[in-house]
């Protein structure tokens, strides 16, 4: 449970961490409230309790000041209590009268528990000693002028009993913050999920999200499963269709393909041959991308080096393997295969050649699984190409500049198939030149 607590409380933006520290802050509010309820009973019980033991004493003190001073001490003085019949009362020290405001309210206490020495002088205050104790010293004026001077020694404080009250609150109100951090926790665990799932939306085959939780909640979930359905639907429709619309396109090239070998002359024909070549090869590459949002694969066991060596054997002399002789995992072919063809054209394509890394998993540094590598020999890639890499039909100044054909679809057609069955795709520009792009196989 603590580990909960510290878990939500590291989260302060997120609704159940705000909940907390709200609950948290009502109760030490509360306890902060409670700690001055406590500290003012308390106060007010010991200064009743002093009043009724000084009052008991004067009253006793006035009967008896008529012994001698020995009788008087065998009845007054105790362990800690002195009592002396002097001519003058002591002196207050100067730093008492500032601090009077406990020692008057004793005096009202004495006075309304005894009436009968109302009409009598009375001070007192009170002395701290060396020892950190604290006395309460008094006299009071008799009847005869002399003055009754007494010391109670090492009378309590108020704050003891008020900081075992505390204690004992804020056990209680921890426990309490624990308890309420928990049960929000499990409360909010269905709405985490959610916006899990939310983020996943259009990445991937629609996965829904279980239902439960209070009413509200499930509901939401059953909305939410709802919503993805249709916006998958919407997606693969508007895919199935472009898709469709590209392939008719494909008869009408055709045939401008063919009329095109009857212009004359010969200048003009190539111009319109290779113009239909570049719109029936924007076509294909058009079609991959739109198939991409809704392919299906099944997930099989593949040997990662032999797949690879059949990907770069397109380019014998410019693309080349380092890593293991055989690593068999469980994943889905068709998509990694796709998407690797299109990352090692793009390094071949932009960065002249291309070296292709097999890196098996290694937990000690938190690779749960291989990850492949394509590094090229290019220039790199700005920050602004970097940011809009994964962008469709994006291609950077210096890609547009040079006769390197391609229609910016490349990289995005190979993130999306990747994403879509749980792989992930990452460029970044190396150190010395030329670009990384980390590709961690889609799980089985």
């Amino acid at each position: 449970m603590a580990s909960t607590v510290q878990d939500i409380l590291r989260r302060p933006k997120g609704l159940i961490g705000r909940s907390i520290l709200v609950v948290a802050a009502i109760v030490f509010v509360q306890l902060a409230a409670s700690v001055a309820f406590y500290q003012a009973i308390d106060r007010q019980t010991l200064r009743e309790d002093h009043a009724r033991r000084i009052a008991e004493l004067l009253v006793v003190g006035d009967r008896v000041s008529r012994l001698s001073q020995a009788d008087l001490d065998q009845v007054m003085t105790s362990r800690y209590l002195e009592a002396e019949i002097v001519a003058a009362p002591p002196q207050t020290p100067s730093r008492a009268r500032a601090e009077t405001g406990e020692a008057d309210a004793i005096v009202r206490y004495v006075r309304q528990w005894e009436p009968g020495l109302a009409k009598r002088p009375l001070r007192l205050w009170s002395e701290d000693q060396s020892d950190g104790g604290r006395d309460l010293v008094g006299a009071m004026g008799l009847s005869d002028g002399r003055w009754l001077s007494f010391r109670s020694r090492h009378f309590p404080r108020p704050w003891p009993i008020a900081l075992r009250a505390v204690a004992t609150t804020l056990a209680f109100s921890l426990a309490c913050v624990a308890l309420g951090a928990y049960a929000l926790r499990q409360l909010g665990e269905p709405l985490r999920r959610l916006a899990e799932a939310a983020g996943r939306v259009g990445e991937g085959p629609p996965q829904p999200v279980v239902i439960e939780g209070p009413t509200d909640l499930a509901e939401l979930g059953r909305a939410f499963n709802d919503m993805q359905q249709r916006i998958t639907g919407l997606i693969e429709d508007q895919a199935r269709a472009m898709e469709a619309l590209s392939h008719d396109l494909r008869t009408p090239l055709a045939r401008l393909k063919l009329a095109s070998d009857y212009v004359e002359p010969e200048d003009i024909r190539a111009l319109v041959g290779g113009n239909v070549d570049e719109l029936e090869e924007m076509l294909r590459s058009l079609s991959a991308w739109l198939r991409a949002q809704h392919a299906a694969s099944t997930a099989e066991s593949v040997d990662l080096p032999a797949l690879i060596r059949a990907v770069i054997a397109r380019w014998p002399k410019l693309a080349r393997y380092e890593g293991p002789r055989s690593l068999t995992v469980s994943t889905h072919r068709d998509p990694l295969e796709q998407a690797l063809i299109r990352i090692v054209d793009n390094a071949v394509r932009f960065g002249g050649k291309a070296k292709v890394r097999l890196i098996p998993a290694d937990p000690e540094s938190g690779e749960d699984g291989p990850r492949i590598e394509v590094l090229d020999q290019g220039p790199g890639l700005t920050d602004e190409v970097l940011a809009r890499i994964y962008e469709p039909f994006f291609r950077g100044d210096a890609a547009r500049a040079r006769d390197t054909g391609g229609f910016g679809l490349g990289i995005p057609t190979a993130d999306r198939l990747l994403k879509r069955f749980g792989g992930r795709l990452e460029i970044a520009n190396r150190n010395g030149g030329g670009v990384s792009a980390s590709v961690w196989p889609p799980t089985g």
